[in-house]
Parts: structure tokens; sequence; C-alpha cells
């Protein structure tokens, strides 16, 4: 592999109480080589074939959520899929952590052992292998200081799944508008994120989910009179 491997870890807060934190975010950034360009002529390379994040977390440590890919616990840790990696594309996921009391300074969180599979091969090699860090402080300036902007719109923009879902099961037990109603309330929400913050993402987001509220109301409101109807003739 003639390209640098490129892994970059960034909690959503700079420092966490000594008391410990619940939830506290990090995003996990990798990518082969430089951006890929927008346009491509050719097909891009591939790099890294099924690469797996294994992370251990230490005593005290819960990993609490995985958002962005499949995973699976098992007796040595968690285990992330994450597919097959091409030369320039990046791609990320977030992990969602509760951490328990600390003092002050630097804290292991957890292991993480990135691992690839050889191409044209079935044996498995290890990239890296690191120790995960967090600052603890009683610091009231640090501990106000802002969140990381971009995990802060990565853990936003991962609220949505989650919500559908609920959503979702509201809507096939009959309780249409209350499922309506967490949809709409998100899709706003994201709105007042994107006039706040200027961005279209937001705005995009805002705008699957309105559409996914207008196809739900119209499928499970006919579902729902078509099953009355049928009940009122028998």
């Amino acid at each position: 592999m003639n390209s640098v491997f490129e892994v970059s870890y960034s909690w959503n807060k700079e420092a966490i109480p000594t008391g410990g934190a619940d939830p506290v975010y990090m995003m996990v950034e990798w990518r082969y080589g430089a951006p890929a360009k927008r346009l491509r002529k050719i097909a891009p390379k591939i790099m890294s074939r099924d690469l797996e994040l294994l992370l251990k977390p230490e005593h005290g440590v819960q990993l609490k959520g995985i958002y962005g890919c499949r995973s699976k616990e098992t007796d040595i840790g968690w285990v992330l899929r994450l597919g097959d990696v091409y030369k320039g594309e990046s791609k990320q996921i977030l992990l969602e952590f509760a951490v328990g009391p600390h003092f002050s300074g630097k804290a292991a969180v957890c292991s993480a052992y990135w691992s690839t599979r050889k191409l044209k091969q079935s044996q498995r090699v290890l990239l890296r292998r690191e120790q995960l860090y967090i600052q603890y402080t009683s610091h009231l300036g640090m501990l106000r200081q802002p969140e990381d902007p971009k995990v802060e719109k990565t853990i936003k923009l991962n609220e949505t799944v989650p919500l559908l879902k609920q959503a979702l099961r509201a809507y096939e037990r009959g309780r249409i508008e209350e499922g309506s109603d967490l949809l709409r309330r998100h899709a706003d929400a994201l709105l007042i994120e994107a006039a706040r913050k200027q961005d279209l993402d937001y705005y995009a987001e805002a705008e699957i989910v309105e559409k996914l509220r207008y196809h739900y109301g119209i499928t499970f409101t006919t579902g729902y009179h078509n099953r009355q109807n049928t009940m009122l003739s028998e």
C-alpha cells in the first residue's frame, strides 16, 4: 500500500468534568492519501478491503452507541465493520461513550486496533494500534468551551435515524399524530440549525425528514381508514 492510512479522533468537548460524563462523543475519520477530487475519469483504486476497527474500552468506560457502521460486541471488545476503502475517500463514524469519574488530567478511554484483509488474500493484517485518551478537568473555563462544530454537526445529523425509527413505531401502532409531531419537531430543529449556522446540510436533512413525514402520513392514514372501514363492514 503506497498511500498513508490516516486516522483522526475528535471529541465533541475539549474536556469533561472530573465527575465523569454521559454521554460524550468521539468522531473517528479515516482516509488513504489526499482527498479525492469530485470528478473522476477512472474508478478509484481500492486501498483496503474489509477494514475493521476493534475497540477495547477501559474499566469504567462504556461504549453506548456506534453510528455509521455495522458492529457487534465480542469477548475481546467491539468489532466495527467499516467495509472497503478507496484511495482519497474519507469516511467517518460516531461513537457515544459514558465515562466515570477521574482525577484531573488525561485518562485512557479505550484501545483501538485497525486491521484489513490483504488484497486477493483472506489473511488479516494489523494496520495500526493506539490508545485513545480524554481530558478530565475541574477548570470551569475549559468546561465552558463550545463543542467542536464538526462533531456537533455529526451528532445532530445522526439523531435522525433513531428518531425515524421511533416515529415509525408510532405510525405502525396507529398513533399517527404522535409520529407526525416527532418528525415535524425534528425537521424544525434542523431548519433552525441551518439558519443559525448557514449550513445547507441541515436544510437537506430537514427536507428528507419532511418528505418522510408526508409519505408516512399518506401511507398510514390510508391504511388506518381502510382497516376502520373493513371493521365497520363486518
